[in-house]
């Protein structure tokens, strides 16, 4: 996803400049502006770039860094700097792979003289950088730019050598810079969520205290705007305003020759998404052409949560908004944000007590001042405000409980001192969860005495995030290198950072200072991996045995990372992946049984009893497509009856919500009823007794009331089975339209009434059917391509395992002396029909035997052998044949959906599908 959320202080990634396309429009005041402020950026950008690269080259930044506050005593910087550069000699590396000036800044038998000679050097940097800190300092967050973030840099660098005059201005720095970017994520949320309701404030007004009381306990930043409705309003109309200045200029040079829409096409409908509907008339961004254009190219945009599928929730604001992708961005930033823990009425009336200290009076002023800043979160404290007569109880009990969390809280807080930390003292093994809740603590109750240990907690958790991405770099890079601990392993590791330092040291500040640092930096990936490894044995003790498909996606990642640096976890990461394999197999199989109607599904046993029957009929057949289902068949119907009833519960609850029966009576809502909700109801009813009308359900009045829509349907759908290979663009579907009309006029299958309507003109009637059936071929397509050209790779593998079973089939059959022979004719006059073309129809079963050639009645191994071969080449022609079905009549449609080469290739194997000879019935005597 690309997104402009950080723009303003990228300083851990150097920036690159972008040209923007060239354009032989006439220049309008307008536009000199924004050429001039773009000039100003792109100096600024430039002006940052420098900075960066010169603070990563200059020698004087590696002695602060390396010296620290030693710098100044002679006998003890002598040492530390012998040291550090023995630590090269030992690896015996080009040293000016790690740093260009490394050579000459290790030169022998000169670590005295560096320090008396850098020394200088770096008190004129630390009092060029002070003053220019204390400037930086005293910014608002909000008036931050990303030049002014840049300075972290240097903090880095010299804090830890002047902590008197740096380490409290560094802190303020890092956690205005860290702020600036937590509060960039919550501006983007709002905007997302109140997407359409920006273009002024009262819009705004109306509709931000619904959101609120959805996403205002997301996170900190959430809650502080949902306390302060009248100014973020404000501020969110003037950020959508600029939000559609930029896209609305975006737009506009992507649309033009040289624009690369390819390339920026997708992240600008993603903005005409989100944003198009905020912009009023005067500043509109082409949106409509936008997506036209891209349509041809085929860039298709779906928001987030739009997917349409009953059997699941209802997609969250927070889902539709794309909130955990924001929050998956800010990660890349160095920004670990998660959702806060639940917070009730007393955090909030400590919160709207500023830095005044809580009590029974202080509790009681806030409820008669400012109840109108929260009370609109939930009813709970509606009440509480509007229920005056408590307020003097209810604070006497809040004061109590203020006294006992503020001497948890002064427990919990105490790793974290009661003085501010420099930067490389913070306390480093922290998980996500602990900061995501010492964070919200501090949010709620710094103001009660606990401000230094709040800017430590932040500073710390910024310190985490930051730490994780430089961290999870290296270690990619040096994945199954973390073996062994002796000496040789370990100078062998720091000689294999050394290497992949020297693409990544300058890409962030704490990359360079890691690189720098092979020793120390070893260290620190290991402890950081031994964390990581702890923790993620604990998901596995908690998860592994039943998990969930995010337990899957998320845990089979980290194992898959991990396991080559850690054989401790490599049992428990294997029990994870048989299970997530089960569980994948699983859902296939719920798939199957539904396609086949199959009852009770949400019934344990009744599941059992259908497992048990069917893991046997495919043993026998040596089919192992679900042999882990059968393992352990009890957990498989746990997993798979748990899954069902989930699916139909959800079913039932949304047909009901949406009253489906009640819209599928109306004529204008009928159709887009009947096509989205009749699917699920075909295809779960059978299974599920709660979504029929016995069990209190709604499928069999919806499916009644669909019935007329559905023969319809039928009927249109049966046109474009006729008009196929003409759907490609309306003048062709109705020029064949119109011939088939021809045809169809004394038609009595109903193709008829396709082509007129009473009240209309042929010609309209016809237009509108065209543009209907292209609609749903485009809707067909989506997805087509991939599917079928999986497809061919499948039907390869299994007509090659196909065609080497029936050969040994075959072959046993001869050497068993045994032919496959036709039932005898019966009265019934499907039995003496051919081989099914199509599966699954009672009317074209086949009965067919394995008849000796003589009538000696012992059964050989011979013939077990050949009989069980027979039975599996049957088992996979009928898979195969069922697929060929299958796929075939999705290359109904190639042409239109650009399917051509897959469905050929197709073809090719579905047309030379020969299933086992067989013979007339016939008896030899010998």
């Amino acid at each position: 996803m690309e997104t402009n959320l950080f723009n303003f202080c990228s300083q851990n990634t150097l920036t690159q400049t972008q040209t923007q396309p060239h354009t032989t429009a006439q220049p309008t005041p307008v536009r000199h502006s924004l050429a001039r402020a773009v000039a100003r950026a792109v100096k600024r950008q430039t002006q940052v770039t420098q900075v960066v690269q010169s603070v990563y080259d200059d020698e004087d930044y590696l002695f602060a860094l390396i010296a620290g506050k030693d710098y100044n005593n002679d006998n003890k910087c002598k040492t530390k700097l012998e040291k550090y550069c023995k630590e090269f000699e030992n690896l015996n590396i080009n040293k000016e792979k790690i740093h260009k000036k490394l050579n000459d800044f290790c030169e022998r038998n000169k670590a005295q003289e560096k320090c008396q000679k850098l020394k200088s050097k770096i008190e004129n940097k630390r009092n060029t950088f002070k003053s220019k800190l204390e400037k930086v300092v005293q910014k608002e967050v909000s008036n931050l730019e990303s030049s002014d973030c840049v300075n972290e840099q240097e903090c880095l660098f010299l804090e830890e050598a002047f902590p008197n005059d740096l380490k409290d201005n560094c802190n303020t720095l890092r956690n205005k810079c860290y702020q600036k970017k937590r509060d960039k994520v919550a501006e983007e949320t709002l905007l997302r969520a109140l997407k359409g309701n920006l273009q002024d404030k009262n819009k705004c007004r109306k509709e931000i205290e619904n959101v609120c009381r959805t996403l205002g306990q997301e996170n900190n930043e959430l809650m502080q705007r949902c306390l302060n409705l009248e100014s973020t309003c404000l501020s969110l109309v003037q950020a959508a305003e600029e939000k559609c200045n930029s896209l609305k200029t975006e737009i506009k040079n992507v649309l033009e020759p040289s624009g690369d829409l390819e390339k920026r096409g997708h992240s600008l409908l993603e903005k005409c998404y989100f944003y198009g509907k905020n912009c009023k008339d005067s500043n509109k961004p082409e949106c409509e052409k936008l997506i036209n254009k891209t349509k041809k190219k085929k860039i298709i945009y779906k928001g987030p949560g739009s997917d349409f599928d009953p059997t699941k929730p209802e997609a969250t604001l927070a889902e539709k908004i794309g909130l955990e992708e924001l929050y998956k961005e800010a990660a890349t930033q160095g920004v670990l944000i998660g959702r806060a823990p639940e917070r009730d009425a007393l955090d909030l009336l400590v919160f709207l007590s500023e830095k005044t200290s809580f009590s029974e009076d202080q509790c009681k002023k806030v409820l008669a001042t400012k109840c109108g800043s929260f009370k609109h979160l939930e009813e709970g404290l509606k009440t509480l405000c509007d229920n005056e007569t408590q307020h003097e109880n209810k604070c006497k009990v809040f004061e109590k409980e203020f006294k006992e969390i503020k001497a948890a809280l002064t427990a919990k807080f105490k790793k974290f001192g009661d003085e501010i930390e420099l930067w490389n003292k913070l306390p480093s093994f922290l998980t996500e969860d602990e900061c995501v809740e010492l964070e919200s603590d501090c949010f709620y109750f710094e103001n009660q005495s606990f401000e230094k240990q709040c800017k430590n907690v932040k500073a710390a958790c910024y310190k985490k995030g930051l730490y994780a991405l430089a961290n999870q770099e290296l270690q990619d890079k040096l994945r199954g290198k973390f073996h062994g601990t002796n000496d040789t392993s370990f100078e062998k590791l720091q000689k294999e950072l050394v290497k992949v330092c020297a693409d990544l040291k300058k890409k962030s500040n704490e990359l360079y200072m890691f690189c720098v640092q092979p020793d120390s930096t070893i260290s620190i990936l290991l402890g950081d991996l031994h964390f990581k490894v702890d923790l993620l044995q604990e998901h596995l003790n908690a998860r592994r045995d039943l998990p969930t498909e995010r337990d899957c996606r998320i845990l089979l990642k980290k194992c898959k990372d991990l396991v080559q640096d850690s054989e401790e976890i490599e049992w428990p990461c294997h029990t994870l992946k048989q299970n997530c394999d089960r569980l994948r197999v699983v859902e296939q199989l719920e798939e199957k049984f539904l396609e086949e109607k199959t009852k009770k599904l949400d019934d344990s046993d009744s599941c059992i009893g259908k497992i048990d029957q069917q893991c046997r009929e495919w043993n026998r057949k040596g089919r192992a497509q679900f042999a882990l289902a059968c393992v352990a068949q009890n957990t498989t119907c746990k997993i798979l009856t748990e899954s069902v009833d989930s699916k139909c519960t959800t079913l039932k609850a949304r047909m009901e919500t949406s009253k489906v029966v009640e819209a599928a009576k109306e004529k204008n809502t009928m159709e887009e009823t009947c096509d989205s909700w009749e699917p699920y109801c075909r295809k779960f009813m059978s299974s599920c007794q709660n979504l029929t009308t016995v069990g209190g359900g709604k499928c069999d009045e919806l499916n009644k009331e669909c019935e007329p829509y559905r023969i319809q349907r039928n009927r249109e759908d049966q046109a474009m089975l006729e008009l196929k290979g003409k759907l490609d663009n309306k003048n062709n579907c109705v020029a064949t339209l119109n011939q088939y009309c021809t045809q169809w006029v004394n038609a009595t299958n109903g193709l008829e009434t396709l082509c007129k309507k009473k009240d209309e003109k042929d010609e309209d009637v016809r237009n509108k059917l065209c543009k209907k059936l292209i609609e749903r071929i485009k809707e067909k397509c989506k997805g087509l391509s991939e599917k079928l050209e999986k497809v061919k790779n499948e039907i390869k593998e299994k007509n090659k395992e196909y065609e080497g079973i029936k050969k040994k089939a075959e072959d046993a059959m001869e050497k068993a002396n045994l032919v496959l022979s036709k039932v005898k004719e019966s009265h019934n006059k499907s039995v003496n029909k051919s081989v099914p073309s199509e599966p699954k129809g009672e009317e074209n079963k086949v009965g067919f035997k394995l008849v000796r050639r003589d009538t000696k009645l012992q059964v050989t191994e011979k013939e077990l052998h050949a009989f069980d071969l027979v039975s599996q080449a049957f088992s996979l022609y009928v898979e195969l044949k069922e697929i060929c079905h299958h796929s075939l009549k999705d290359c109904d449609f190639k042409k239109e959906c650009n399917c051509e080469d897959p469905c050929k290739k197709i073809q090719e194997v579905c047309s030379k599908l020969e299933p086992l000879k067989v013979k007339p019935y016939e008896t030899t005597i010998k």
